[in-house]
């Protein structure tokens, strides 16, 4: 936490700027060098990398803080009926088109598993934690494509579908890879997307640990922005999944509100 900390200090005197006017005097400029934004999502359901998570009405708020190019985040789903809890958390670093992220993902509670079978939060330990971490490169190009690569590489992604149980505490390093496309046709965003897997893995596809690589994502988003008054709009979307893979289908729509 304290080199996390000494980072965002770094992040906001770096990103500060000198001015110089006419008599070759300096001004310290912060304006932009640190900024808030978060909000919340109401949805339908929920999508994540071709599995469907949640099928229902569910509420996600996040909350981002910004340093220059560095970002530190939360992020949290609850289903109405309360049968799905999940809590991130993630910092990440932007450099040009590049954006290189860590992320820890926090299953608090899931469909007939209660939260108090769980592992704790504060529980880290390799082999006996809820968390998982993950590292991803996210690409964003000026004509629409884009492109990310994830691999977790800590906690609760283990080789569980092998016999030997020694190397069933072994880190799976699931891996997903995902390419889109945004092209805006009568004031609606769609971007088709397609991902895919490397490798072995109990976190995408089937879930079953039993495939190798595969394509588990095909999919497309449409989203506008809706203006309710001169200064304020209501971003919405529709999404639609489809797991090639597993065979299954999925479709959810929500809303945003943001500050």
């Amino acid at each position: 936490m304290k080199k996390l900390l000494a980072l965002i200090c770094a992040a906001v005197i770096t990103t500060g700027a000198y001015a110089q006017d006419d008599d070759d005097e300096f001004e310290f400029e912060t304006e932009s060098a640190i900024s808030f934004n978060g909000g919340t999502d109401i949805a339908s359901g929920y999508l994540w990398r071709g599995n469907q998570l949640v099928n229902g009405a569910n509420f996600q708020p996040y909350f981002n803080f910004n340093a220059g190019p560095f970002t530190l985040g939360f992020w949290y789903i609850n289903t109405f009926d309360g049968d799905y809890k999940e809590f991130d958390m993630y910092t990440s670093i932007t450099a040009g088109q590049v954006t290189f992220t860590v992320t820890d993902y926090y299953t608090i509670c899931s469909y007939g598993v209660p939260s108090a079978l769980m592992p704790k939060f504060s529980e880290y330990h390799a082999h006996e934690t809820g968390h998982t971490l993950e590292f991803s490169t996210d690409w964003e190009s000026e004509f629409g494509l884009d492109a990310s690569f994830n691999i977790l590489f800590y906690g609760a992604d283990k080789r569980d579908w092998e016999a030997d149980p020694d190397d069933a505490i072994k880190n799976a390093y699931s891996t997903y890879f995902e390419l889109g496309y945004t092209a805006t046709v009568k004031e609606i965003d769609f971007r088709p997307f397609v991902g895919a897997t490397f490798g072995k893995t109990t976190w995408y596809g089937d879930c079953s640990g039993e495939h190798g690589a595969n394509v588990v994502n095909v999919g497309v988003k449409a989203s506008h922005d809706i203006k309710i008054t001169d200064n304020f709009s209501l971003p919405v979307y529709a999404v639609f999944g489809y797991n090639p893979q597993s065979d299954e289908v999925a479709a959810y729509a929500g809303f945003q509100i943001g500050f």
